[in-house]
């Protein structure tokens, strides 16, 4: 197989991936279907070296600095600011689950098992590409298609739980009119006007090559930065928040990788790399790892729900959309726009309560995913390689 075969047969099951995930409306998530078609696609022959020969993984490996840098820069602190008990549940939520695994799990499916799943339950690819390029140095490789098991299962843990205590909340919010009153309204928020920032460029240097070249700087940064930590500070965490302070001192533009207009290719190689192991991963060794991964995500939910509850009467949030908020980590965007939506049109029984529930619950889930999945997944993972 040629380089050019071999990359467009990647590219077409990424292809593949993105459109059953828009066709199910992400129930069965793009990562779900990539790696159920590579693994099918191995065991009948599919070269194991096509990740090499397509030379994907040199370039996702180079990549995945810029992705996380560019992840900073989505970060939207008036909307952060507004949702503080969102973002205050959704971040403690994902902490317990994670610290549950941790703790619990070594002891019921081994420490090295438990530490690798551990970070993805947090959510993200960020978070698998960090512990796969880990397992991998440490000569820990084959525990990489368990970390890909737990990244595709958890949506169908999340989904349910949260579609299903979502429609419970949305029934006691509509007993109380007051509360469809309110949300009924369209949401006004004052847009601030636009002030330069300290280090932002002139504007003849705003052209996507810039951009780019800006996003692989703070990139580069970062790897340096780790480097004079030996590694304390994993060089995902530095391009994370080296991505939020550059974006905010006007280096890098708000929502930038789009802007780059390279962003197709960025995703599409740093997603494929986290499969690379899937090439060594027989029928029998999946079959093992079922057990384990039923007993990781069951750990895992259950710290969510506990927290979720406890932060929801403190904080005077109703207890399933606490809980809902936490486990977006679970499946995170488009989803957290889709379950919100869906519960709105089944649970109204007008076109008022209908716009009341979704105003009501998709601010607040969106905002919650990307606090798990974008933030908290990349610095948990950081924190957690350390363990293995």
């Amino acid at each position: 197989m040629t380089a050019v075969q071999a990359f467009c047969v990647l590219l077409a099951i990424f292809a593949l991936g993105e459109i059953v995930a828009e066709k199910t409306r992400a129930i069965l998530s793009a990562t779900l279907v990539i790696a159920v078609v590579l693994l099918i696609a191995f065991w009948c022959g599919l070269p194991a070296d096509i990740f090499n020969t397509a030379a994907v993984t040199a370039i996702g490996n180079i990549l995945v600095g810029v992705l996380i840098t560019s992840m900073g820069t989505m970060i939207d602190f008036p909307e952060l600011k507004r949702q503080w008990k969102t973002v205050v549940i959704s971040l403690i939520c994902v902490i317990c689950a994670v610290a549950l695994i941790v703790v619990l799990c070594p002891i019921l499916i081994g420490h090295d098992m438990a530490i690798a799943g551990a970070p993805i339950f947090a959510g993200a690819n960020t978070a698998a590409l960090l512990m796969t390029s880990a397992l991998t140095e440490k000569g820990l490789a084959d525990l990489s298609s368990f970390v890909i098991l737990v990244l595709v299962a958890q949506n169908f843990v999340g989904i349910p739980v949260a579609s299903i205590l979502l429609r419970k909340d949305a029934q006691n919010f509509l007993k109380d009119r007051a509360n469809i009153a309110l949300y009924a309204k369209a949401d006004e928020t004052a847009t601030a006007e636009a002030k330069r920032k300290p280090l932002q460029l002139p504007a003849f240097l705003n052209k996507p090559s810039v951009k780019l070249l800006k996003l692989s700087l703070v990139a580069a940064l970062s790897q340096f930065c780790a480097g004079l930590t030996n590694g304390t500070v994993h060089f995902f965490v530095f391009a994370l928040l080296f991505g939020i302070l550059f974006s905010e001192l006007g280096f890098l533009e708000k929502n930038i990788l789009p802007q780059t207009e390279s962003n197709g290719l960025i995703i599409f190689t740093t997603t494929v790399v986290i499969f690379t192991n899937l090439a060594n991963t027989t029928p029998q060794q999946l079959v093992s790892m079922l057990v384990p991964l039923l007993v990781l995500l069951l750990v895992g939910v259950i710290g969510a729900c506990v927290a979720g509850v406890i932060l929801g009467k403190a904080l005077h949030v109703a207890p399933g959309l606490a809980i809902s908020l936490g486990l977006t980590c679970t499946f995170g965007f488009p989803t957290t726009m889709f379950i919100p939506k869906e519960v709105s049109v089944a649970m109204s029984s007008n076109e008022e309560e209908r716009i009341a529930i979704e105003n009501y619950m998709l601010p607040k889930m969106v905002t919650a995913g990307f606090v798990t999945v974008t933030i908290s997944s990349v610095l948990i993972a950081g924190v957690v390689v350390k363990m293995l």
